[in-house]
């Protein structure tokens, strides 16, 4: 019998369809993953699959779960063995932020299970240990807010487990993760899945990559119908699909083969193990000197003692104007702490950030004035930093007013949008209005407006599908080339990195550990985390006719 049997769905939001006669199965302990860009349908067919389609949505058709008809029936009224566990994307929203762990890891144990709670809090401990978070006695008695991403996602697993079904949905369990803790998610995942008394899985990713570290099966969406399905080594081997063939290529342009394959025949790249720090004549454009930054982690209880955590520890970097750096790191390492101590969002504990000869700390917006006009932040999240009650036209024109630029507003606004490929039909649509990867553009749209001489982005790609990846880089890049404006990235992909910086600058635990020339790093890394980093990255087979999905080349780099 099969897992999930899905039979000529048909879902419409208030006209317009979504999901379009979509028939697919997952057989008992199969792993299969449904691939496709952003607005393909994926997560509205997980939705349904769920019984948590919006009140407004319009569903036809049959979705069965170990034989029961389950479409348009709520999850809590189905029958005990069409259950679903569901991971989710964002590990900070499915846990509740004020009760711990072990607490939540109780509920489905003994709902599910029928264990008393003894005997639930010993199997909590059991799944905690069984998908890998250290020192779980201790972990489990914490709130979600005190652990990292990727252990917040293991827990999430955890809990899927303890729910004791026959069917797993994961919806992008591992986007927001840097590649190293990616890698650990999967091989859990993998570890607790398809096995005889494991869940089925149904993986929903739009990353051809990482499907293929998990999943044996693929069907392809695009527009809520399937245009390719089959065995995943089949459907990457030889996609018959236009689309399909798109989103492999983009695929492997996201890992580092490409870059590899050419960096390593490189006598420059495997000589050159020198460190790069503002080697110009003329003076850094930013200067930082021995910064570091510790915070005070609140107290287990009452009466205990606070203890510091050293987020940076005495960090020394020179930037040249018009350089392109990545910082890379897996979280927790430092990088965003170093990127808010350059935006003077807060002060160093000890050391100096200097801009072009003047030291840079955090105050009103008067006196950092020229500071903000000559640096310029691209946002992780734009959905997060751009008000959705406000037009286009006013949310580019918002800096330039701030800062008290001196220029025609209307044309200053309109050129920032034609940058970023968005013309005059977008002036007055808002900011809700947009999809991801529009909204990106605006948030680097904004960022131009004053002509700055240094961007600072903190992984603004890492919520992007990967067409929109690759656009979002291109962009990134004519920028920097046009304007002759500097790039600061901040980013756990080295892909990414690879394919704009002409600079790595690798962080762990607070610390620099490499800083060296991209090519020499990714081909010659000497650090064992940096070689963590690179060997985590998800790999795609080589195409059989590899002209058919060429990934970036030496060139693209150098340009």
């Amino acid at each position: 019998m099969a897992s999930l049997e899905i039979s000529n769905l048909r879902i419409a939001i208030r006209g317009k369809t979504i999901v379009d006669g979509l028939s697919f199965k997952v057989l008992a302990g199969q792993r299969l993953c449904l691939l496709g860009a952003s607005g393909s349908g994926k997560s509205m067919t997980a939705s349904a699959v769920l019984g948590r389609l919006p009140s407004n949505a319009v569903a036809t058709g049959s979705i069965r779960i170990n034989g029961h008809e389950v479409l348009g029936v709520p999850a809590p009224k189905r029958p005990e063995n069409a259950r679903v566990a569901m991971i989710f994307q964002d590990s900070a929203v499915a846990l509740n932020p004020l009760v711990r762990l072990v607490d939540q890891m109780v509920v489905p144990l003994r709902r599910h299970r029928g264990l008393d709670a003894t005997d639930a809090r010993a199997a909590a401990l059991e799944l905690a240990e069984a998908v890998g978070l250290p020192d779980p006695s201790t972990l489990i008695t914490a709130y979600p807010s005190e652990l990292s991403g990727g252990q917040r996602q293991r827990v999430c697993i955890a809990l899927a487990l303890a729910c004791n079904t026959r069917l797993m949905v994961a919806d992008e369990p591992t986007t927001a993760l840097d590649v190293v803790t990616q890698a650990k998610v999967l091989k859990v995942l993998n570890k607790f899945t398809a096995g005889e008394k494991s869940p089925a899985l149904l993986f929903i990713t739009h990353d051809f990559a990482v499907a293929s570290e998990l999943c044996t099966d693929a069907v392809v969406l695009r527009d809520g119908r399937i245009v390719e399905e089959g065995l995943l080594r089949d459907v990457l081997a030889n996609p018959r699909d236009p689309y399909s063939r798109n989103l492999i290529r983009a695929a492997r342009a996201a890992t580092i083969a490409p870059y590899l394959q050419e960096f390593s025949a490189s006598t420059e790249a495997v000589d050159s193990n020198a460190v790069v720090s503002g080697t110009n004549a003329e003076p850094a454009f930013f200067d930082i000197d021995r910064v570091s930054r510790s915070y005070q982690m609140p107290r287990q209880h009452r009466f205990a003692k606070r203890v510091e955590r050293v987020a940076l520890g005495q960090t020394s970097l020179k930037i040249d104007a018009g350089e392109r750096v990545g910082i890379v790191g897996v979280s927790g390492s430092g990088k965003t702490t170093l990127l808010r101590l350059m935006l003077a969002l807060e002060s160093s504990d000890t050391g100096s950030v200097r801009c072009a000869g003047s030291e840079v700390e955090p105050g009103p917006l008067k006196e950092l004035r020229w500071y903000r006009r000559r640096v310029q932040y691209v946002p992780q999240d734009p959905a997060g930093s751009l008000d959705p009650r406000m037009t286009v036209k006013d949310l580019v024109a918002e800096p330039l007013i701030r800062l008290n630029v001196d220029v025609d507003r209307k044309q200053a606004v309109r050129e920032a949008l034609e940058s970023v490929g968005l013309g005059p039909e977008y002036l007055d649509r808002r900011a809700s209005e947009l999809s991801g990867g529009q909204a990106q553009r605006v948030a680097l749209a904004r960022a131009i407006a004053t002509r700055p001489d240094f961007l600072l982005a903190d992984e603004p790609v890492s919520g992007l599908d990967l067409p929109m990846r690759e656009q979002v880089i291109e962009l990134l890049r004519s920028i920097a080339e046009e304007r002759g404006t500097g790039l600061l990235i901040v980013s756990h992909d080295l892909s990414m990195v690879a394919s704009l910086c002409h600079r790595t600058v690798v962080m762990h635990d607070g610390a620099v550990i490499e800083d060296r020339a991209t090519l020499a790093l990714l081909a010659n890394p000497q650090h064992p985390r940096t070689r963590e980093l690179v060997g985590a990255i998800p790999v795609l087979p080589a195409p059989e006719n590899p002209g058919a999905a060429d990934g970036p080349t030496l060139a693209t780099l150098a340009n």
